[in-house]
């Protein structure tokens, strides 16, 4: 039976990223879900009383939160502006506070970057730059009971870790046990040579998983080889949360970031694809 953690990103039910949390908590917990996945960015507009009512629901349902964050263009740490990196360094020590003061364990997304971002000089360079950011903001994050999971994105999305092998080179650069890889299985179908291959090699440097399918369906609505996947984690020992990341609707701030251009899933019932993906992963994993 599968142990891990089950979770979902909030944007399968919502085209903005500003979105009533409370009520999408209390939603994923109905359906069967122990996590939620929830951006920084948003979280940072609500107020105290806001947050804490966030806090003190996912603790009567007993669900955990996940903080992604996608800093603006200011605070980007890979920046050739001193300056710059300066100011992410600051801002993502607040993501950090932020999060922790959710009681969230994991933080994830592109913070060794910025989301679509361009090279400015080169991406060795920005890379470089990136590096030894995260040695100042690792040490700080793992103070507070937070774990850094560094997204995989395709190559239309950012430019400096598309691959496994790209991150364990970061890394290994930046030498902290608290900074791991977010393996995305959407971008994995479009960088890795294998599943398997990229999971095995990254090992024990896997922490985080995002699940979706090739057109970004949720698990289960799609192509990819599920038992393939599952089987390589298993044998890695990964016993990390498995969070859904289906974006599928068009228009509005999530849509239009993540270039969803047409309904993926017109005239689906959002709740009941979410619970039959659920019910596939637990099915997929036990069999793999």
């Amino acid at each position: 039976m599968m142990k891990n953690k089950a979770g979902i990103f909030y944007g399968f039910w919502t085209r903005d990223f500003d979105a009533d949390y409370v009520a999408l908590t209390r939603k994923i917990a109905e359906i069967g879900f122990e996590v939620i996945e929830l951006v920084a960015e948003s979280v940072r507009k609500m107020t105290l009383q806001e947050r804490d009512a966030l806090k003190k629901t996912g603790e009567e349902l007993g669900v955990e939160f996940v903080l992604a964050s996608d800093p603006p263009e200011e605070y980007d740490i890979s920046s050739p502006d001193a300056d710059v990196r300066k100011a992410g360094i600051e801002y993502l020590k607040g993501y950090f506070d932020i999060a922790a003061e959710l009681g969230a364990k994991t933080a994830c997304g592109i913070v060794n970057g910025i989301w679509n971002s361009k090279i400015v000089d080169s991406k060795e360079a920005h890379t470089e730059r990136s590096v030894e950011c995260m040695k100042c903001l690792a040490p700080y994050a793992e103070e507070r009971g937070i774990e850094i999971c560094l997204e995989l994105v395709n190559r239309y999305e950012h430019f400096m870790l598309n691959t496994g092998r790209e991150a364990l080179d970061y890394l290994k650069a930046v030498g902290s046990k608290n900074v791991k890889i977010q393996f995305d299985t959407y971008h994995m179908n479009i960088e890795e040579n294998g599943f398997a291959e990229a999971i095995l090699e990254a090992g024990e440097y896997v922490g985080y998983m995002h699940l979706g399918e090739n057109n970004r369906r949720p698990p289960g609505y799609g192509f990819l080889p599920w038992t393939e996947i599952f089987g390589a984690l298993k044998k890695i020992g990964y016993q990390g949360k498995l969070t859904l990341e289906p974006l599928v609707q068009k228009g509005g701030e999530i849509g239009d970031a993540c270039s969803i251009w047409r309904d993926v899933m017109p005239g689906i019932d959002f709740d009941e694809a979410a619970r039959r993906s659920l019910a596939f992963i637990r099915q997929a994993w036990d069999c793999a």
